[in-house]
């Protein structure tokens, strides 16, 4: 599975999943948001963000997509467990 991360989720998540073996991608703001959705649905590619730009493209204006994952995870959580939470999430 090849998985895009935005690059506002921290990067302990980013190599915590490259540790796993997943295929990372970091994607940086030279992209648009839009687009970064449309590639990641054209390529079938699962989008990991914590950008709430997503949910609206997502969920107001129904953009397609192969998946998206919005991190909401309290900061007062280590970011050890953090990256474990998402690992978890995957796994399922």
């Amino acid at each position: 599975m090849i998985i895009y991360i935005d690059e506002n989720v921290p990067q302990k998540i980013t190599t915590r999943l490259k540790e796993e073996g997943y295929k990372v991608e970091y994607v940086t703001r030279s992209i648009e948001d839009r687009e970064i959705l449309e590639i990641a649905h054209k390529q079938k590619v699962l989008l990991i963000t914590s950008d709430k730009d997503f949910e609206r493209l997502v969920l107001d204006e129904r953009r397609p997509t192969a998946g998206v994952i919005l991190l909401r995870i309290a900061t007062r959580i280590p970011i050890e467990h953090r990256a474990q939470i998402v690992v978890n999430m995957l796994r399922k």
